[in-house]
């Protein structure tokens, strides 16, 4: 039996709340006895990668409410060829300038043209990824507008890895993407999958602590409704054989929501990355919410 591979893909674009430095020990963790993985909220598509690299279930489906997100995962899909050559111009562009005003500006040029309606798919996710990349701390932020408005970061350099794009384009050909709100993609995998064994992994944005850091936290413009998510999943695990788990920051808010919900059991994250890999140091305040029973000494073969 092979364990999980050591090494960590990374994603092919820059986003903050990455699960990089957990995620090899976090898939220990992962329902592997399952055929079909599902993922509400891709996110940077990290976790995906991985599972695809150890090659832990048969068929994928994933969902992220970021039209941006998908558009650009798609084009990676389907048109990967064009998508590499229009951001590897971007780079060439960007790096040419020498001082650090003319990258500014060359970067508000290029987020004023991803903020029109009309541009072409590769162009948009080709905007897409390089606004990431260069845009400050990997944070996607829009207006009131629906426009992009994250400011320019630091980076000297802007670097595509065509090899790695190329590679990632292979490995996602079987994923099924979609842009839908989560309970809406959930309903319809699970109505299309009724017969098969499924694992899903939630990793929604986490609840604030704070009254203030919920101006900050936002999943669409009137927050995310936490209350309402774990209702829902909660509601499914009564009535279908499926396995859960849910990424949250261990916070009080957290303990006391879903302590009410009896299919669910609290596991730390960090005692998995302790027992997986006793050599890693790491002070961890993730937690997960599972409706199965986790080994910590499961070794998934990849099939």
């Amino acid at each position: 039996m092979e364990k999980i591979d050591s090494k960590v893909i990374s994603a092919p674009i820059r986003w903050a709340g990455s699960k990089k430095k957990l995620l090899n020990e976090m898939l220990h963790a992962f329902g592997a006895d399952k055929d079909v993985y599902i993922e509400p909220f891709l996110g940077s598509g990290i976790v995906l990668l991985n599972v695809l690299e150890n090659q832990m279930y048969k068929k994928y489906y994933v969902n992220d409410i970021n039209n941006n997100l998908i558009l650009f995962y798609n084009t990676l899909k389907n048109d990967s060829a064009q998508l590499i050559k229009r951001i590897e111009t971007l780079c060439r562009e960007y790096n040419s300038f020498s001082d650090d005003e003319e990258k500014w500006d060359y970067f508000y040029k290029k987020r004023d043209s991803f903020n029109k309606k009309q541009i072409r798919c590769v162009t948009r996710s080709a905007l897409f990824w390089f606004l990431m990349k260069a845009g400050y701390n990997g944070v996607y932020r829009v207006n009131s507008e629906g426009k992009f408005n994250v400011p320019c970061g630091k980076r000297d350099k802007i670097v595509c890895n065509k090899e790695k794009m190329e590679e990632i384009s292979k490995k996602i050909q079987n994923v099924e993407f979609f842009c839908m709100n989560y309970n809406l993609f959930i309903d319809m995998v699970l109505e299309k999958e009724k017969r098969k064994s499924i694992f899903m992994y939630c990793d929604p944005p986490y609840m604030p602590e704070t009254e203030s850091s919920q101006k900050h936290i936002l999943y669409t413009q009137n927050g995310f409704e936490h209350e309402k998510f774990i209702g829902y999943i909660d509601e499914i695990c009564g009535k279908l054989d499926i396995s859960v788990m849910i990424s949250m920051a261990e916070t009080k808010n957290v303990e006391q929501m879903y302590k009410e919900y009896s299919y669910f059991t609290k596991v730390k994250i960090d005692e998995i990355v302790r027992k997986v890999n006793p050599t890693k140091k790491m002070k961890s305040k993730e937690v997960a919410f599972v409706n199965y029973k986790v080994n910590k000494n499961s070794v998934i073969t990849p099939r």
